[in-house]
């Protein structure tokens, strides 16, 4: 009987699965559009932060697009993972704080976006003595994983995906490191986001 089971349990999982995989489209292409409101784009700029595209990403009319490198998507629910190339670039001047391989993740607890931040590079020496007196230096870059927005709000015409953005608790903390002081909080509206996804 526990064996009769064991292969009923098995066989259930093993159906559900296939039915995940069959509802999953792949995505193998596509752009990702980010687009700031005014007052976004207003207070970066009072505060002297340039925000530049790192290629293939491009700017125009201050919208930042982003190709769409694959991913797969549940053209029902618009559950999935989309993966994105290029980058953006925040700067105050003298410090600069890059994001790149944005990806875009929805699910049960809401849509997200999230990057990998590239921030600054610091050289660490240490005088070695053998086998011969010399001064070794490495220089390590900081790396992590954010989370830097979350998507709501969104609807689906003709393809396309739009949403309202807002900004994380990790985007807040960066924009505040380069102003200098406390301008913005977790929460605060960015702008929009559309996405086209190329099917296959």
């Amino acid at each position: 009987m526990f064996r009769i089971r064991a292969v009923f349990v098995l066989s259930a999982l093993a159906s559900l699965a296939i039915a995940g995989t069959a509802l999953a489209t792949t995505v193998t292409g596509g752009t990702t559009t980010l687009t700031p409101s005014s007052a976004t784009t207003a207070l970066l700029s009072s505060n002297h932060i340039t925000v530049t595209p790192v290629a293939p990403a491009t700017v125009s009319a201050g919208s930042i697009a982003f190709p769409i490198a694959g991913g797969r998507l549940n053209v029902s629910t618009l559950d999935g993972r989309l993966r994105q190339t290029g980058g953006v670039q925040l700067s105050n001047g003298t410090r600069t704080v890059t994001l790149r391989a944005l990806r875009v993740i929805s699910n049960k607890n809401g849509a997200s976006i999230w990057a990998i931040v590239r921030d600054r590079s610091s050289r660490i020496c240490a005088h070695l003595r053998r086998p011969r007196a010399r001064l070794a230096c490495v220089i390590i870059t900081r790396l992590h994983t954010a989370r830097i927005a979350t998507i709501t709000g969104g609807s689906v015409s003709g393809g396309t995906f739009t949403g309202k953005v807002a900004i994380t608790a990790a985007t807040a903390a960066l924009v505040n490191r380069l102003a200098g002081s406390q301008v913005v909080s977790a929460g605060a509206p960015f702008g929009t986001v559309t996405i086209t996804p190329t099917l296959s």
